[in-house]
This record gives C-alpha cells, structure tokens and sequence, in this order.
C-alpha cells in the first residue's frame, strides 16, 4: 500500500465538483528543453501557473523534499541516470509524495502501457506520446477528483489510524458510488495491514462475484496465501495469469506460494516469466537470482544479479548485497577473471560504504584463496576483523561466505565465531543452516560444526520458547526478560524480535505505561520490519502497539 507524506489539517467537506487549477502546484520532470517548455504551454492554457521544471530525477527529489506538489508530469525516459519509474519508487519507498500527489507518466513507449497498468508501483495515470492538452486535462480533472473523494480515507491512513480510514472507505462506498471500486480496494488494503485476512477475502469476493477484476483476484490470492490455503491461492492466481498473463504482480506472488510450499523450480519459472514482462524491476530480478541460486542454476542467478547491477545501476533498491551476490556466483563458477572485473568496474561505489568494503574484503580473500595467494587472503580477512570490530555486517549468504573463507585459511575460531553468529539470528531457517552445515563437512569439520549449530540455535531457541510459555501463563514480566535476552543474542532475529515486541505489549498492559519498555518495543518492531519486511504478523503488531499507545494517550505524528 503506498503511504505518503503527513497532512497539515484534518480534511474538509467537499464543496462541488470544482478544480481551482490556478492554485495547483505541478512540477514538470523531462530531460529535454524543449518538451519542458511545451508542456509548460500546455498546462498555462488549461490554468496553472505554478510549475516548476526540473531535467532529472535527482533534481526532481531536492524539489520534491523541499515543497510539496499537487500534480507532477514526468517522462518516463530520462536520458542518463533513474528514469521515470525508478523516480517514482524511490519517492513512494521514500515517502516522499502523499496520497493525495497526482503522479502522471509521460511516455512514448506503447509497450508500457501494458506493464504499468498492472506495475506494483504504477503512477496515477500515463500518457502516450503525442497527446492533445484537452486529454491531459480531462485525464488531471478525473484523478484529482477521485483524490479530493479520497481525502478523508488518505488523512487517517497518513495519521496510522487504519480503523478510521476503513470507516472512510465505507462512507465513500456509501456516499459516492462512483468510487466504491476504488474505495473497496483501498480498504482490502488496509484489511491485509491490519491482519484481517479473512474479511479481505469475502471483500475481495464479494467485489470478483461483480466483475472479474485483475486487482481483486490478486488481492484475493493474496489473501488466501496469508490464511495458508496456498492451493486455493495457487489456482486463483493462475486462473488470473491465463487471463491476463502481463500481471507481473501474480508471478511473484505466485514465486512466493510456491516456495512457501517448497516448490523451487515452479516459484524459479513464475519469477522468469514475470522477469520478461518487466526485466528493470529491481527487487524481482534479486528475487530470481536469490532463487535460482537456491536451486543449483548459476548461469540464471548470475544473469539476474547481473541484471541487478545494470538494469538498477540507479534504483534505491541495488544494495551493497547485490554485488556480493553476483561475484558469489561467478567465484562457485570458477571465472575469477569476472570476479576481479566486477570488483574494479565498482570499487568505487564498494568503498564509498562500511558494508561495501566488507562485501569486496569478503570476496577477496576468497579470490585470493582459490588463487594460492595466502598472504594477501590473510590481509583481506583481516580487513574484515577490523571492520566487523567497528560493528559493520553483511546479510547471512555473505557471513558465510566469510565462514568458509576463515577455515580454507585455517582460522577456525574466527570462522566459529561468524557461523554461531548467523545460526543465532537464522535459528529456523532450514537453508542457511544446512549451508553452514555443509561449510564444516567441506572442511572436514563436521563435528565441530555439529557442536557450533546446536549450541547457538539451541540457546536463542531454549531462551525464545522459555519466553514464550512464560507469556501464555500470564508471566509476562519474566517473559519480557527472557525475550530481550534472547534479542541481545540474536539481535537481527525477525522471529524473537516479533516474540519480544508482544510480550512487551502485552506486559504494559497488564501493569501500566513504562515509557522505557514502550521504547524498547518500537526498536524492536523497527528492526522486526527491517528483517522481514511484509511479514504478516508485522501487521498486528503494529495494530496491538496502536492500541496501547492510543489508551495511554500516546501521541504519534503523521508519517512522511
């Protein structure tokens, strides 16, 4: 769901149907002069007047975080650097444009009109290349009247209270049926934020037995997969993709459903189909490396990771990660000349960040390694030592990689010491610890690997569960100190962050506001949604700390 910038005022009472254009601000995004000034002409005739202008994305976010805009027009090729769809990603991963912001995309690409019609992140609306200032303004017209319906719902989702704001949808269904369709799917939204499945999916329902409406059957696959009916959701969403097969949405839904069902190769196939109706989707083409590199396939994750590197050279979403995930491949591949290629080509954007220099020491020393070259191995992981003493880390594939690195150089304790490290904080993930598993057989360790994974998945999951039981007694004093316990040892654990925030909660209710506790638990959620963004449980518990910060008169601002 797309949040926004926080309003200054509560919502008004719409008067008609009236658009005062003269009191818009727009801002215009194109590289070329000469389209700037056309459209310029061509939003004065229709009355606004306020426009800025502005030639590339990086110029278009200074403006955006500096004043807000009713309306921005933005081409979506923007000659060198982001272009119009990456600019929009970042402003809504960002939450730098409200709800009530009009994004339109200008674009000469007919093809794109088939992909952004189903886009997760689409803009309010787009243009094809050449368009007449009349549909423009029909176009604006409709979408800012449709918003200011909107307002209401808009105002109590930016102030988080999502209660309210299915209130509002209801009272629009009621009031304006001419955006009931809308409005019903802001509210499945909002259900699916909230953790009502199964109400999101009689709505879902309920607006499918109407029309067959891609978005709804979407909506209702996923609202079927979080209730775990994975089959069910497994033949909605093909059913969806048979009629309208460019819902790039559906195929990662359905990568999800399938591995969720440990079904590698269907969730890999769903990913390269959604792949090549949309290849420049960062996060689908790390989801497919992930993927495939999961499944034994090198060659595909390394074009996926490649990709990463190319296609999202500019997106917010390419990650330090990224890069340690392409030489991975290529280093199992055995192309240490890629390796070196890929490490020169982005060094410096690799050094530029703690994290980066810890991906290319990692990879080095492992390069180095595989090449005899021991003493430079020796000088890469020390480079490591120090940057992990200064509290830098890397994602659990990279923390092994550095496992393995330690014991082909003999440094056993070190390499101990990483692994324990990513069993604490992955204690029930099958995958990572049968790769750590496999690091010790590899190196003729088993036994010792043997005693590291059970001592450190035995002590966060012994001190988890003890927290866990306490709570179900009523304990929630004692379970509070055994769950922050178990954060202080695993302290990226999503499962034991989530753990910890409830008792918490559950704690102050039972005796009270602790402003410390209360404290505590949004770190906790914080890091939580951080780990495991769009976990369904995140969605309650944000809920369950709303409700505690409501009855204790706890004031929070708007999101921005």
């Amino acid at each position: 769901m797309r949040r926004g910038s926080g309003v200054s005022q509560p919502p008004v009472a719409d008067s008609d149907s009236f658009i005062d254009y003269g009191a818009l601000r727009a801002l215009v995004v194109d590289d070329s002069p000469g389209m700037r000034n056309a459209l310029r002409l061509t939003l004065s005739n229709f009355g606004i007047t306020k426009i800025q202008m502005v030639a590339n994305a990086a110029e278009a976010i200074f403006q955006i975080k500096n004043r807000s805009y009713d309306f921005i027009l933005c081409d979506f090729n923007l000659g060198v650097g982001r272009d119009g769809q990456q600019l929009l990603e970042e402003l809504r991963h960002g939450n730098l444009i409200a709800l009530e912001t009009v994004f339109m995309m200008v674009t000469a690409e007919s093809y794109y009109e088939k992909v952004v019609a189903t886009a997760e992140l689409a803009p309010d609306d787009y243009m094809i290349k050449p368009f007449s200032a009349e549909l423009l303004c029909s176009r604006l017209t409709g979408i800012l009247l449709r918003k200011r319906a909107f307002r209401d719902v808009y105002w109590h989702f930016q102030a988080q209270d999502l209660e309210a704001s299915i209130a509002a949808c209801d009272a629009l269904i009621h009031n304006k049926p001419k955006y009931a369709v809308d409005a019903l799917r802001f509210k499945g939204e909002l259900l699916v934020a909230l953790g009502r499945f199964e109400e999101a999916e009689a709505l879902y329902q309920q607006v499918v037995s109407m029309r067959a409406i891609p978005w709804a059957r979407l909506g209702l696959a996923r609202a079927l997969h979080l209730q775990k009916k994975n089959e069910a959701a497994v033949e909605e969403l093909r059913d969806v993709l048979e009629h309208a097969p460019e819902m790039v949405a559906a195929y990662d839904l359905l990568s999800d459903v399938c591995l969720e069902k440990k079904d590698v190769a269907a969730a890999q196939e769903a990913l390269e189909k959604g792949v090549a109706i949309s290849a420049k989707t960062v996060r689908r083409q790390q989801k497919l490396g992930e993927v495939a590199y999961g499944n034994g396939d090198l060659d595909t994750a390394r074009t996926a990771f490649d990709n990463v590197l190319e296609k999202g050279r500019h997106s917010i979403f390419v990650t330090p990660a990224d890069f340690g995930n392409l030489c991975r491949v290529q280093l199992e591949q055995g192309d240490l000349e890629a390796v070196a290629d890929t490490l020169k080509k982005n060094k410096s954007t690799l050094q530029a960040n703690p994290e980066g220099q810890l991906v290319m020491a990692v990879t080095q020393s492992i390069a180095h390694t595989r090449t005899g070259n021991l003493s430079e191995a020796a000088k890469a992981l020390d480079a490591v030592a120090s940057l992990r003493a200064d509290g830098t880390r890397g994602d659990a594939q990279l923390m092994l990689d550095l496992a393995g690195a330690c014991m082909a150089n003999g440094r056993h304790e070190e390499a101990d010491a990483v692994v324990a490290e990513v069993a604490r904080n992955a204690h029930d993930s099958e995958a990572l610890l049968a790769k750590a598993k496999r690091l010790y057989d590899e190196a003729g360790r088993t036994d010792a690997g043997a005693s590291v994974l059970a001592s450190a998945t035995g002590d966060v999951r012994k001190l988890n569960n003890e927290g866990v039981v306490l709570a179900q007694r009523g304990d929630y004093k004692t379970a509070v100190e055994k769950l922050l316990t178990a954060c202080s040892e695993a302290p990226y654990n999503p499962r034991i962050l989530m753990n910890a925030v409830w008792v918490i909660l559950k704690y102050i209710d039972q005796v009270g506001m602790d402003e410390a506790m209360i404290e505590t638990a949004r770190t906790q959620l914080r890091e939580a949604e951080r780990q495991a963004p769009g976990h369904p449980r995140l969605a309650g518990l944000r809920l369950q700390m709303k409700d505690v910060e409501t009855r204790f008169g706890i004031q929070r601002k708007a999101a921005r």
